[in-house]
């Protein structure tokens, strides 16, 4: 890589990012903002340049007039989400009612036929609303005037940087409903985000009266979901006059953040009988041994099984989550040649 070149590509990268900089002030970029700059290549490449323009900057060649100014005022950004990236992300959604023609009521089989032609014979996400596990921002987005690009164009970007997805039935409707409309609007999709239905897990669990997030909230204790008008706020919000339209997406947002506060609610108080799908531990450098849930190392042995197969088995606590895991012998060895005042319990 020429050395012109990759000056040219810091410098792209700066005005790309609204970075208001110039020549004398290009070290101290190069400091913390050299490998964003490159984020889109693969580890080699980086390293190279990076290693390159190092030596560039010894030269001193950053210094001569051939450099240009670069005065950019920064402007306000347009996406309002943290990033997502390899966080994990509760969410839901709100979709529209879908317009049929038929002939009447009572028990009828409606086919695809009879949907109304156009986007009111479609699926359409109204609101979504997210927040990433332990922290405390909810975030809201709406559709505009019935059209749901602009919004799915700004949430796929956080939903793809996860590792993985929570929510209530979410296998079956909101990551479909997600996958479909990234497909309609030409949006990419990462296939390989994790998802944890509460609602399938608690079903395989526990047997309840219901299943639905009302009940076990109510059952566990935790916050209530909120209640709404019914069909009443759809009709205002896809067929009502501007004011009724602007009135009622607001109380559908309330309510699509007041699902949130209680998912998150109810995926932190069954987290320990559940399992998990994923290894915070790992995730972030940690032995295998590590809590899979939290990442903690505060584990200690509670038990040894025995399959049939005859591969023996070790059952970890985490102290702090509460959580039960099992690993194989091979960890299990990793694990008790730690410090023990550290490992208590083994």
């Amino acid at each position: 890589m020429g050395k012109k070149g990759l000056k040219y590509e810091v410098f792209s990268y700066l005005k790309k990012n609204n970075i208001d900089v110039n020549q004398n002030k290009i070290k101290e970029i190069y400091e913390f903002s050299l490998a964003d700059a490159f984020s889109g290549r693969n580890e080699d490449t980086v390293k190279r340049a990076i290693s390159e323009y190092r030596a560039y900057l010894t030269q001193g060649a950053l210094t001569n007039n051939s450099i240009p100014d670069v005065k950019i005022k920064k402007k306000k950004a347009v996406r309002q989400g943290k990033s997502g990236v390899g966080k994990t992300m509760v969410y839901d959604i709100e979709t529209s009612l879908v317009k049929i023609e038929h002939w009447g009521t009572g028990k009828t089989y409606i086919n695809h036929t009879q949907l109304t032609d156009g986007i009111e014979g479609q699926t359409r996400i109204i609101s979504i609303a997210w927040k990433y596990v332990g922290e405390d921002k909810v975030y809201a987005l709406t559709w505009k005037d019935g059209c749901d690009k602009k919004m799915m164009t700004e949430f796929m970007v956080y939903y793809n940087q996860c590792d993985m997805v929570i929510g209530q039935n979410n296998n079956s409707f909101d990551n479909k409903l997600v996958a479909t409309r990234a497909a309609y609007h030409g949006l990419p999709l990462n296939r390989f985000v994790k998802s944890f239905d509460i609602y399938r897990k608690v079903k395989t669990v526990f047997k309840l009266q219901s299943y639905s997030m009302a009940y076990m909230a109510k059952y566990f204790g935790l916050t209530l979901k909120q209640s709404h008008e019914g069909i009443r706020m759809w009709k205002m919000i896809q067929y009502g006059t501007p004011a009724q339209k602007k009135e009622y997406l607001q109380k559908m947002v309330d309510y699509n953040i007041g699902d949130i506060v209680t998912t998150e609610e109810l995926y932190m108080k069954l987290r320990p009988y559940l399992g998990t799908i994923s290894h915070e531990g790992v995730k972030k450098g940690l032995p295998r041994w590590s809590c899979p849930v939290t990442g903690a190392t505060d584990v200690f042995w509670v038990n040894t099984i025995y399959t049939e197969a005859g591969t023996v088995q070790r059952i970890l606590l985490c102290k702090s989550s509460g959580h039960q895991f099992k690993v194989n012998n091979r960890v299990y060895r990793d694990f008790i040649e730690k410090d023990s005042a550290i490992y208590s319990g083994n």
